[in-house]
């Protein structure tokens, strides 16, 4: 850029290093790459930032109880720099982004305020659905008089200051703007993409190269993620090939009764399913470039960054019908999907892989390709910008 550099500022609050490979992370940091003068502000915690600040800059507010309850620090930060930003970007639709972006657009008529939601429609209702979509307060008489108030304030005072919104998958998007009019002409897709693209990371390998493993990850035992429905289903698998199953994440408490009785009901299984637990990264992608599936057995699922981080790896996708990656696997062949709580279904999906080798190779490649053309952060952010550039341009000529 010539001249004065673009100012891009992300406020994420609870921000912590590892948000680095996610996209509270990735977001300012590849507008940084593009050239922008970004600011990531947070609130101080106890840990540092030290793979973040390797690029780009931090605003640590001092993490004090007025900070946390009224956001005092933000506000105060705002006060003095929003005339300063030129990008202002935040997270999820909830009352504190809001209130940020308000403030921005108060002190900066000219600035531009871009709020990623990390929603979809296959996690069920939110609460901003509630608190925010109509133009009358809702009619529910259990929610909180401090709740009503600050939903009222938010319709008639904040949304309309958002200039763009985003969703991670484009069903959401459709579905979205047309039940919501505040979301009318300001909402676009902007998947989650993968951050194996960077310096250090695993290559990627050939198929031929891998190993005869399914493997999974996430918080192993939680409701949403269907664990038990995954090793109900790799019995069947078990039974009838050579494949080994890789779960790789935190154990819920609750689960591991479950485990134990797993293991004791089917004792020839301990040798051919791996419980890795939390891995660091380098393990966690050493996994994904070993394996051949991966599968996620979710009863609903938002664009997981495990989903294109697997994909580059070239891994054949099986996962269910309720998830963000759903729009890719219909209109692109990124994997196979199948409905929820179905073991068998499940198993006849990781089978018909397992057993069609010009399938496997088929949907591996596509994986890749998709990894490394929509999900990935350059491409993802490049769109964005253009986006963005447009909208001002067509604001600043119709001002």
């Amino acid at each position: 850029m010539e001249g004065k550099a673009t100012t891009f500022c992300t406020i994420f609050p609870s921000y912590r290093d590892y948000h680095f490979f996610k996209d509270p992370g990735q977001v300012p940091y590849r507008f940084a790459r593009l050239g922008y003068d970004t600011t990531l502000v947070c609130y101080r915690n106890k840990s540092s930032f030290p793979e973040t600040e390797k690029h780009m800059k931090v605003r640590i507010l001092p993490d004090r109880w007025m900070s946390r309850k009224f956001n005092s620090a933000i506000i105060i930060y705002l006060f003095f720099n929003s005339r300063r930003i030129d990008i202002l970007n935040t997270f999820h639709l909830n009352w504190s982004s809001l209130l940020f972006v308000g403030l921005y657009k108060l002190f900066n008529r000219k600035g531009f305020a871009y709020v990623k939601l990390d929603n979809c429609i296959f996690s069920g209702k939110y609460p901003w659905e509630e608190d925010y979509a109509s133009e009358k307060p809702a009619q529910t008489g259990h929610r909180k008089l401090k709740r009503r108030l600050k939903g009222s304030i938010a319709r008639h005072f904040f949304l309309n200051k958002v200039d763009l919104w985003s969703v991670e998958d484009e069903y959401s998007r459709e579905q979205y703007e047309q039940k919501y009019a505040f979301f009318k002409g300001k909402l676009i897709t902007v998947y989650n993409g993968h951050t194996s693209d960077l310096p250090g990371s695993a290559p990627p390998c050939g198929l031929n190269e891998k190993e005869d493993i399914i493997m999974t990850a996430g918080r192993l035992g939680a409701y949403q993620k269907a664990t038990e429905v995954l090793l109900e289903a790799f019995r069947t698998v078990a039974s009838q090939s050579s494949y080994d199953l890789h779960l790789a994440g935190s154990v819920e408490t609750g689960f591991l009764g479950y485990i134990e009785d797993f293991f004791r009901s089917n004792p020839g299984l301990k040798q051919r399913v791996f419980f890795h637990g939390p891995l660091g990264r380098d393990e966690l992608y050493g996994l994904y470039r070993k394996s051949k599936i991966f599968c996620i057995s979710s009863r609903y699922e938002g664009m997981a960054i495990v989903f294109p981080e697997a994909m580059y790896y070239s891994n054949a996708i099986v996962t269910t019908w309720p998830v963000s990656l759903k729009y890719l696997i219909d209109k692109h062949e990124a994997g196979l999907a199948v409905e929820t709580d179905n073991p068998n279904a499940l198993a006849e999906a990781l089978l018909r892989l397992i057993n069609d080798g010009n399938l496997m190779a088929g949907l591996a490649q596509n994986a890749r390709s998709i990894a490394e053309t929509q999900l990935n952060w350059n491409n993802i952010i490049s769109q964005l910008e253009e986006e963005i550039k447009n909208r001002m341009h067509r604001e600043k000529h119709t001002a």
